[in-house]
Formats: structure tokens, C-alpha cells, sequence
């Protein structure tokens, strides 16, 4: 007889979510966290976006230590001298409240707890090594030696997910698989961050960014969310391009965006509380592992949850789900006390009907668009020169705004077969 119905690995989102499913479902659950506490080893201060954790914890928004909703959403091109933005913002934002700034070092923690009042037992500090195997079967985990047994293990290791990978369900990560993320948390005071990006108590803001004056051809993007009493500023960058060219270095580039004309000024006067870095998933729906087989499912960052289509950035809700999903899926199982691939292909079939998977598929391939030198370079310039012949006063006579932007796109080669073809494979898959 196993020691626990199910061990989950990692306290991240997807490991807790299952957890606090599970343990409140009357499931003999152990959650195993290498980080003592919960999320001081991760990077992410980012938004979380939806309401998926309100069918664990009812009214997770009063009691989760969420810093500020997101009441203006920006995207944003930089060149080397300007700044090319959309700005959103909207009373039905205020209202709906879908979107929130976290900082995982408290929301990880929050939720640990929370499987620990649901009944799991939580284990920090610890590192499983590996999957204990019988017949070809997970039963458990092996620490030092010694071994916890368990009818299935759900794995949530994040986006470097070394146990997996180490146990053959999960092939080793490619330099197209994953980006590194560098974030630094600036402090400054409540008042000063309401004053400076014009927000109300509680209103926040959350802007990404194509950096599009990188030399070298290094490609990044940038991000920027507010906190009660703090920013979160940082970049993510190509794990590949970094290879190719080691004359840049990802601390370069988060110099140089912190210190851009249009950054900066946004965090004068802070003081740098945080300066970290951790790899981000970013292969899409082409990387996933096989996410069950006999005795285990992945969920969270370990499967891929995760994406950007250059307009918003996901995966803390994902992985929150998936979790969710892969304890649904358990508890299933365990109606007729079968843990086989066969019991468990439900959870690829119960992803496969919830937004999670659709979106991956939808957005399938967009990681070929958002690491590509159209967006990081050639939309950035066309930007930049349609802004200033339309706004900046010369004396010369102006032409109409489709006479402005075929010049603008002649100027940077944008009117070629293939940066057409490129444009429409832009549009296509965002």
C-alpha cells in the first residue's frame, strides 16, 4: 500500500493548485518544494491573469496577496529614441478586475498554505532526485536515498524540469524551448508609482515591450508591471541569440532597458530590492512532453503552459489549471483504483477541452513570430518613421496617411515579397 494517494512536485502555481484540489477532495497528498520558503527562487513578478483559482479558493481575491489590479494594459516598440505604444484602459477593467499583479515570492507562499489548511502535507527545502519506478510504472519519489511511495506523482517543476527530463518523460531542454528572464524590483512609495502612471489606489499598470534598438541581433522583449510599493521591471531574451552572440550579455540588456529614455524616468528614484534571472518556457505547443503516462501527468511549465503573442504574456493561469486538471483527473483515477497511461490519458482529453490546450493550438507557431527580426527590428523603424513624418512639423506640404506609411514600410524594406509574406504570417498567428 502507497504511502500517499498522490505526491506533486513544486509549490509553483500548478503544484499547490492540485495540492489544495486533492487534499480537499480528502486525498492523502505530500507537496515536495525545493525552495524554502515557496517562490523565493522564482523570477516572476507578473500578472496573473482570469479567475481560475475561484474554484479552489472562493474569493481567493480578498485573502491572496495580490498588489494591484490591472486597470491599464499597454504594448510598446522602442527604438533607440522613441517609444511606440497602445495604451488600454477602461471602466469594465475596473469593474471585472481579470487581470492582477503578483509577486511570487508572497503568492507562492499564500498558496502553500492554503494546501496546508486544505489538509496536504507541505515539505520545503527539499529536492527530489528522482522517480521511483516499478515495472515501468511511477510509484513515488526517491530523496537521499530513501523512498515515498505514492499511487501517482504529478510533476510541476516549472520551466526547467530536471526530474523529468532526468526520468525520460521529458526530453532536454533545446536552445528553442526556453528564453532566459532578468527581472530586478524596484521600491518606491504607493503615491509615487499613483502619481507617476496616473492610477487610482489599488489601479495598476502592465506594459510589455519589443525592444527593437538591440544591436548584434540579439532580440528581447521587456516588461513592466506595478506593485503597491514597488516595480517590476525586466526583459526576456533569446536563449539562442545569446549563444550565437557572446559580445551581449543578458545583463546588457537589462541595463539598457532599465536606463532607456522612456524607461528610466519611470524608476528614478527607486531602490533595487531584487535582481534575479530564471529560464522562461517559450517553445509553444511543438515542445510539450507527453503529458501522462503510467502513474504521472505534468502540468504548469513543465508542459509547456505558457505563451506569448507579443501582446500579453500567460502562464500563471495555465499552470493553475492544468493543476486543477491533473487533480480532477486523479481523483477520477482513483474511483476504480487505476493509474495506468490508459486511466490517465483523461487529463490530455480534459486539457484538450479546456482553454488551456485550445489556446496553445491556436497560437500554435507564434514563437517563430515573436522571435523574428520583422517584429524586433523592421516593425519597430516603420513605426518610428510613419510617427514623425505624421507628427512632426516641418513646413512641407503632408501626404495622406496611406502615402505616409507605404513610405514609411519603402524606408525599412517592408514593401519586399517576403517581409510581406512575413506581415501575414504575423497577423495570421496572433
Amino acid at each position: 500500500m502507497s504511502e500517499f494517494d498522490a505526491i506533486v512536485i513544486g509549490a509553483g502555481p500548478a503544484g499547490a493548485s492540485a495540492a489544495i484540489r486533492l487534499a480537499s477532495s480528502k486525498k492523502n497528498v505530500l507537496l515536495v518544494e525545493k525552495s524554502d520558503p515557496p517562490g523565493s527562487k522564482n523570477v516572476s513578478g507578473g500578472v496573473l491573469w482570469g479567475s481560475s483559482l475561484s474554484s479552489i479558493i472562493p474569493d481567493w481575491e480578498k485573502s491572496a496577496p495580490v498588489e494591484r489590479f490591472v486597470d491599464t494594459k499597454s504594448v510598446a516598440f522602442l527604438t533607440q529614441d522613441s517609444k511606440i505604444g497602445i495604451d488600454f484602459s477602461s471602466k469594465k477593467l475596473q469593474q471585472k478586475k481579470t487581470g492582477y499583479t503578483v509577486l511570487r515570492a508572497k503568492l507562492d507562499q499564500w498558496l502553500a498554505r492554503k494546501a496546508k489548511e486544505a489538509g496536504a502535507m507541505v515539505i520545503n527545502g527539499v529536492t527530489v532526485e528522482k522517480l521511483h519506478m516499478e515495472n515501468g510504472k511511477v510509484t513515488g519519489v526517491e530523496q537521499g536515498g530513501d523512498v515515498i511511495t505514492s499511487d501517482a506523482v504529478i510533476l510541476c517543476e516549472g520551466a526547467n524540469p530536471r526530474v523529468a527530463i532526468d526520468s525520460g518523460l521529458h526530453k532536454p531542454l533545446s536552445d528553442r524551448d526556453v528564453a532566459i528572464g532578468v527581472k530586478e524590483v524596484f521600491s518606491l512609495p504607493e503615491a509615487t508609482i499613483n502619481e507617476r502612471f496616473h492610477l487610482k489606489s489599488g489601479a495598476g499598470f502592465a506594459c510589455e515591450y519589443v525592444l527593437g534598438y538591440l544591436q548584434n541581433g540579439v532580440e528581447a522583449g521587456g516588461f513592466l508591471y506595478t506593485n503597491k510599493d514597488s516595480i517590476s521591471v525586466g526583459i526576456v531574451v533569446s536563449m539562442s541569440h545569446l549563444r550565437e552572440n557572446d559580445a551581449t550579455h543578458s545583463f546588457d540588456i537589462i541595463e539598457s532597458f532599465t536606463g532607456h529614455p522612456y524607461i528610466a524616468p519611470l524608476l528614478e528614484g527607486g531602490n533595487m530590492q531584487e535582481y534575479s534571472a530564471h529560464l522562461v518556457q517559450e517553445g509553444g505547443i511543438g515542445s510539450m512532453p507527453k503529458l501522462y503516462g503510467n502513474g504521472y501527468m505534468i502540468a504548469g511549465d513543465s508542459a509547456g503552459f505558457s505563451f506569448s503573442n507579443g501582446l500579453v504574456l500567460q502562464g500563471m493561469n495555465y499552470a493553475i489549471d492544468s493543476g486543477i486538471i491533473a487533480a480532477d483527473t486523479f481523483i477520477e483515477a482513483s474511483k476504480g483504483k487505476d493509474y495506468s497511461e490508459n486511466a490517465l490519458r483523461l487529463y490530455q482529453d480534459r486539457l484538450e477541452e479546456s482553454y488551456v490546450m485550445k489556446d496553445m493550438r491556436t497560437f500554435k507557431g507564434i514563437e517563430n513570430v515573436t522571435w523574428s527580426p520583422f517584429v524586433h527590428k523592421k516593425v519597430p523603424a516603420m513605426l518610428e518613421s510613419l510617427m514623425l513624418n505624421l507628427f512632426m512639423e516641418e513646413g512641407k506640404p503632408k501626404k495622406h496617411m496611406t502615402g505616409m506609411l507605404l513610405d514609411a514600410m519603402s524606408e525599412n524594406d517592408m514593401l519586399k515579397t517576403s517581409s510581406i509574406i512575413d506581415a501575414y504570417r504575423m497577423m495570421r498567428r496572433m
